[in-house]
């Protein structure tokens, strides 16, 4: 899949997409998905969108990723701050994400990340998540998500 531009919006076989929403505080992520984890998958992959362009490289590392059984809004927040995290912590940017759900209810995976540096910056780095939009809602079979993620 290929990235998404502001604005953008990408979907594939798997009615699985994403698009970034420009917004004053930073960007709105929307997401949609066949079931949770592909929508968290999406949603992840367009905040890494926002801020970096992610080169096709060797992956160098993968780094587990899970959010405990808790409401779907809960769990998706916990996952994003995982990935801005990995940046400030680190100097790790995700090329790619596997996610499943778990039989618990919660979500679980790893992300294949790259150091920092060997990615271009696009944007600004993330400083969080914001809860003011925050929505994960089931519709038509499948799951999207609405989330601002803080610049």
């Amino acid at each position: 899949m290929s990235a998404v531009a502001p604005g953008g919006e990408s979907s594939g076989d798997t009615g699985a997409g994403r698009r970034l929403l420009p917004h004053v505080a930073g960007y709105v992520v929307e997401a949609w998905g066949p079931d949770l984890a592909s929508c968290a998958t999406q949603a992840l992959q367009a905040l890494v969108e926002g801020f970096a362009a992610v080169p096709d490289v060797p992956v160098t590392q993968l780094v587990p990723l899970e959010a405990q059984p808790s409401g779907a809004e809960d769990m998706l927040v916990s996952l994003l701050e995982d990935v801005i995290d990995g940046f400030d912590v680190f100097s790790v940017v995700p090329v790619r994400f596997h996610l499943v759900e778990t039989e618990d209810g919660g979500i679980a995976g790893d992300m294949e990340v790259v150091p920092a540096e060997g990615v271009d910056l696009i944007g600004p780095v993330p400083k969080g998540v914001s809860h003011h939009t925050l929505s994960m809602a089931a519709f038509e079979g499948g799951r999207r998500c609405r989330v601002l993620i803080e610049l």
